[in-house]
Formats: structure tokens, C-alpha cells, sequence
């Protein structure tokens, strides 16, 4: 059986042995056919969770394109900026080992919703919360029972 080298992942390390269909066209040129693409996809991004080593560039902006995000809005989930997220996707400069854990973290909640979509929504409130306007605001707790709770 042939195997095909999926470069339309945008990485470079991707073959599949079964799961697609070649045609050839009229033209001399070949039309490809891949089975459950979306899962294809899921079981890469898998992959890329439990890789060892810190995420590539390439591996990077496979997971942003997964999550449909922009530069902007992952860097907002991760605490950097555009350009942070640009040169690690360009390898330019390596992504954190901290960024590198939570985006594997997001993205693995974004993959199973059914099992982590209550992580997901809190990395964002504190990215969002993180983007509003800071000021250092008094803060009042008191026991009730034998818990205590911020006094509203």
C-alpha cells in the first residue's frame, strides 16, 4: 500500500498508510481524498500533546489553526503578545516550557470538551480578567461555618 506524505497539515512529519484515496485527474495531476479529516486531525493534535520536547513553530501554528484562533487571541490565552506567538510559529525563538504546558493544556481541553471544557473556560476568564483594567482593590473575607468566602 502507498503511503502519503500529508504536507497540507502544514507539517512536515505526517504520513498516512491507509484512510485516503488517490484519483488521478484528466490533467495528469492527482486529486486526494483523506477519510474523517477532522479526525485525522484530533489524533494528530493528540499527538502533539504527549510529544516530548517543547512544540515546534509548525506544531504551534497547527494547534492555533485547530483552535481557530488568531496571534492575537492566543497570545491573550497564553499572557504574551502577537509577536511572541509570530516568532515561535516563524522558529525564531522557542516557545516556554510554561507556554508550551498550557497551550498543550488548552488544547487538549479544546479536543474534549466533554472532559475539560471547565479548564478551558477558566484559562480564559483569567486571560480576560488580565486584560481589563487593573487596580489593586481591597479585599474582605470572612468565615462562614468553617469555610471562609470573599465578602462581596
Amino acid at each position: 500500500m502507498k503511503t502519503y506524505h500529508y504536507t497540507e497539515s502544514g507539517l512536515d512529519n505526517i504520513y498516512l498508510t491507509n484512510g485516503f484515496e488517490i484519483t488521478p485527474l484528466d490533467d495528469g495531476d492527482e486529486e486526494i481524498f483523506i477519510h474523517d479529516l477532522s479526525g485525522l486531525h484530533k489524533a494528530i493534535g493528540l499527538s502533539l500533546i504527549y510529544k516530548h520536547g517543547l512544540l515546534s513553530g509548525k506544531e504551534i501554528k497547527f494547534i492555533r489553526s485547530m483552535l481557530d484562533f488568531s496571534q492575537t487571541a492566543l497570545g491573550k490565552m497564553l499572557g504574551c503578545d502577537y509577536q511572541t506567538i509570530l516568532l515561535w510559529e516563524k522558529g525564531k525563538h522557542a516557545i516556554s516550557k510554561s507556554a508550551d504546558h498550557l497551550l498543550r493544556i488548552i488544547f487538549h481541553s479544546f479536543l474534549n470538551p466533554e472532559q475539560d471544557n471547565l479548564i478551558f473556560k477558566l484559562v480564559n476568564d483569567i486571560a480576560t480578567l488580565e486584560a481589563m483594567a487593573h487596580q489593586d482593590e481591597v479585599m474582605q473575607f470572612r468565615e462562614e461555618g468553617h469555610q471562609w468566602c470573599k465578602v462581596a
